[in-house]
């Protein structure tokens, strides 16, 4: 089943692209944004588009985490591709796409099965906030930005009243 707004996360015990084990900073908000394969133009583009927005997201105490179960050689390749500041975390095994429920079928021709391209807004308690099914990878970072704005704003209000 997949996750949905107001649900909880799993506890996300996941190894980043770097070797070393994620671990979400306190207090802070996240995106986690599910990619099929590093090695396609629209994963590249949707990972892009997040690092050049990096700052913005930082800016609004909001941590940007892509997840993707391709192997750490071809993530590293990745992340130089695209000049990446951000973690990338490993789900070679799938258990991150597996409890959040986005493992599509084998695409023609491989035996794995890959994340569907799916973005989460997470709040500090874990919440899912926001869930985004129908990913525009060029647009996504920019949709995600504006619903954090939108939100935040919209929180900082109902605090002056």
């Amino acid at each position: 089943m997949t996750l949905s707004t107001g649900d909880h996360i799993p506890f996300l015990e996941a190894t980043q692209d770097n070797g070393r084990a994620y671990v979400p900073t306190p207090g802070r908000w996240r995106v986690l944004f599910f990619f099929p394969k590093t090695a396609t133009s629209h994963c590249q583009l949707q990972a892009r588009q997040y690092q050049a927005r990096l700052a913005d997201f930082q800016a609004l105490n909001v941590d940007v985490v892509g997840i993707n179960g391709d192997p750490r050689q071809e993530q590293l390749a990745f992340r130089g591709i695209c000049q990446l500041d951000y973690p990338l975390l490993d789900d070679g095994q799938q258990r991150i796409s597996r409890q959040f429920g986005l493992l599509d079928e084998p695409w023609p021709g491989e035996q794995v099965r890959r994340p569907r391209r799916e973005t989460f807004l997470i709040d500090p308690s874990g919440v899912v906030r926001r869930h985004w099914t129908q990913v525009d990878a060029g647009q996504d970072a920019l949709n995600v930005l504006e619903s954090v704005r939108d939100l935040m704003g919209g929180e900082s209000r109902q605090l002056l009243v």
